[in-house]
């Protein structure tokens, strides 16, 4: 057999999550039992463990005994590492315990599974005489602490590993603990249980950068206010979070629901988000946001799609409601897509108004109904109508606490949102030295004098200064042992003036694959599908490439592939959880303004062309929605084409 090279995988910074598992009693039954026993207890424990880890993709670092290591993201990283990781972990518990009442061994069955996991930046690389391949860091160090501190047959979390597996678990804050080593206390979390139908759109996060939120604790604070007060009273209240672009709307909201789904309340957490692009599809706002809960995928078939929704509908309506469930079904499922297109009067309005509220109370019965809506300055005119309906009618009672965020223009051309909800005004972060090293631990060691630059170009803008810390970081600037003046000089020439400057680099900085697919993705929108690009990189020359220039249509495809594997380690765009490379996979922007700024860097001449490639995919699907963005592109196609042949005078 030839003989494995040396070292197989390189070493190398990666993100990673570790899992620590120990099974808890072990030693004192082994005292009671004979050694080959005692092997053969081990050795079957393990077997029938590291199938599980196996499973669900990790890589068994090492085992220790009656304990276990194993990693997810090193060597190779998997479409969604910490969900793997956190869904193992859990079936570790359950698999021992199996192991164990099965086991004619006296006093196995007393045996339980401890297991600790926690996410972050590790060096994985070669230790010891044998040349082993391991994982070191920070990282690891608390994740064996989180295993040490968790009760026998339970999962304990970072708060690094929550943030990557928001919505797909639920869990209950722990007391915060101090780990040997650390300064400030680690905020653990147990994880109690999967939600079958997360109530969130998730997508995954590869984010090198350890943050955290500062600076919004008054904010945060009248956010837990509002929503103690909602189920108080008889009627819906909404929070709605206004500020410019890149100011942290999106990260307060995801903070909020964390902080709610970790306070171990019994909610119902639902989401969605406007799109430029779906601006003019009718409740496209709740469309996604029922679709999401009950489990409808935008690739399902007819049949299909429609067994999901009836399910879901029946699961959560009472059966002595004055309103038929059979029409409700019906009515919602039109609103949501399943009979194609929705062009309602004003009477089949009111109805799904009031079928929709009614639906809502259904749900909010067992549970704190809580609903998430980001980019409202996107939303549809139907979407806001059902939620002035929902805000303003009080009969039959229904209890439920609704965030929006938008940005001002929102405000400026609807300003009786002012009275239907409490504004939140979001102003730019007082960025002091000592926030600074707060928000961001890699910025620990820069001298006052570099972080006041810092902080002076960020204006108080968190994206911006997000992006801003991540240029330093790849520039190397954040590790190098320089003099303070030196430094700050090489901190101000790496640092562009303005977030958009910011942005156009991180772009022009990408290899000519990942560059390409994010102005392609860019024609598509905020949210962007695989075959979206795929049709346009058929259709039209690539961005940037030799006009002449013809492909073979696997070339084409593995260069997509490749571009997309970039953008996401690049931090630009993010796979939507669940999801394996298809067509039909689902992509976002990190940002609505980066895939404003990819858009602007496409020559309009070309602009046609893709528009047209992205409609005609949209074209050939059955969903009602794509069909109507597909009319929107070819709008877009026929304005781009007048632009260029000079028969459409853009304004100045």
């Amino acid at each position: 057999m030839p003989t494995e090279p040396p070292n197989r995988y390189p070493e190398e910074r990666r993100i990673a999550t570790v899992l620590f598992a120990d099974v808890h009693g072990f030693t004192s039954l082994a005292e009671q039992l004979d050694d080959e026993t005692v092997s053969d207890l081990i050795k079957g424990i393990w077997l029938s463990l590291d199938k599980v880890i196996e499973l669900h993709n990790g890589y068994i670092d090492k085992h220790l005994g009656d304990g276990i290591m194993a990693v997810w993201g090193a060597p190779f990283a998997g479409d969604n590492d910490a969900v793997e990781a956190v869904s193992a972990g859990l079936d570790l518990v359950k698999a021992l315990n199996e192991y164990c009442q099965k086991s004619k061994i006296p006093g196995a069955t007393h045996l339980k599974l401890r297991v600790g996991v926690n996410s972050g930046p590790v060096f994985a690389g070669y230790v010891g005489m044998r040349n082993e391949y391991t994982v070191i860091g920070d990282t690891v160090n608390v994740a064996a602490r989180l295993e040490q501190i968790a009760e026998p047959g339970t999962v304990v979390i970072g708060e690094s590993t929550l943030q990557m597996v928001q919505g797909s678990f639920r869990v209950k804050a722990l007391q915060p603990t101090h780990v040997k080593g650390k300064a400030e206390a680690v905020q653990p979390y147990r994880v109690e249980g999967r939600l079958v139908n997360p109530g969130r759109i998730r997508y995954q996060s590869a984010d090198s950068l350890v943050t955290h939120l500062v600076g919004r604790d008054e904010e945060m604070e009248h956010l837990h206010a509002l929503y103690e007060r909602t189920f108080e009273s008889t009627k819906p209240v909404m929070a709605l979070l206004s500020g410019e672009v890149g100011i942290g709307k999106s990260r307060l909201l995801m903070e909020f629901s964390n902080s709610l789904e970790a306070r171990g309340d019994d909610i119902h957490l639902l989401s969605s988000r406007g799109l430029a692009q779906a601006s003019k599809i009718p409740f496209y706002l709740w469309r996604v946001l029922l679709r999401n809960r009950f489990g409808v995928r935008e690739e399902d078939s007819a049949p299909i799609a429609v067994e999901r929704w009836t399910r879901g509908i029946e699961a959560v309506w009472d059966s002595d409601q004055p309103v038929s469930k059979v029409e409700a079904t019906q009515v919602l499922g039109e609103m949501v897509g399943l009979a194609g297109n929705l062009n309602p009067s004003t009477e089949q309005l009111q109805r799904i108004f009031y079928l929709m509220r009614e639906l809502l109370r259904q749900m909010g019965k067992r549970k704190h109904l809580v609903i998430l809506l980001d980019d409202l300055q996107w939303a549809d005119r139907e979407s806001l109508q059902l939620l002035s309906y929902l805000l303003a009618a009080e009969v039959p009672p229904l209890q439920m606490f609704i965030v929006g965020a938008a940005r001002p223009e929102f405000l400026k051309t609807q300003p009786q949102w002012h009275n239907q909800a409490r504004v939140i005004s979001l102003q730019p972060l007082e960025l002091s030295c000592q926030r600074l090293r707060q928000a961001y631990p890699d910025l620990n060691n820069l001298p006052d004098s570099v972080l006041g630059e810092i902080a002076q170009r960020a204006e108080g803008n968190p994206y911006f200064l997000e992006e801003i810390v991540k240029s330093l970081l790849k520039a190397g600037l954040l590790s190098e042992n320089l003099p303070a003046e030196e430094l700050r000089a090489r901190v101000l020439a790496q640092t562009p003036e303005s977030l958009r400057a910011t942005l156009q680099a991180r772009l022009d900085s990408l290899s000519r694959e990942a560059r390409a697919v994010a102005l392609l993705a860019s024609v598509v929108g905020r949210v962007f599908w695989v075959g979206a690009v795929m049709a346009q990189a058929r259709a039209a020359p690539l961005p940037g490439a030799n006009p002449n220039f013809n492909a073979p249509e696997a070339v084409i495809d593995r260069f997509i592939q490749e571009g997309l594997r970039q953008l996401v380690r690049a931090e630009l765009a993010f796979p939507r959880s669940g999801s394996r490379f298809s067509e039909e996979q689902e992509y976002i922007f990190k940002n609505s303004y980066l895939r404003d700024v990819a858009y602007s860097l496409i020559p309009n001449r070309s602009r046609a062309l893709y528009h047209k490639a992205v409609a005609e995919w949209l074209r050939a699907k059955t969903d009602p929605a794509f069909q109507q963005m597909a009319q929107e592109h070819e709008r877009s196609a026929q304005q781009s084409a007048k632009i260029n042949t000079g028969t459409l005078t853009l304004p100045s």
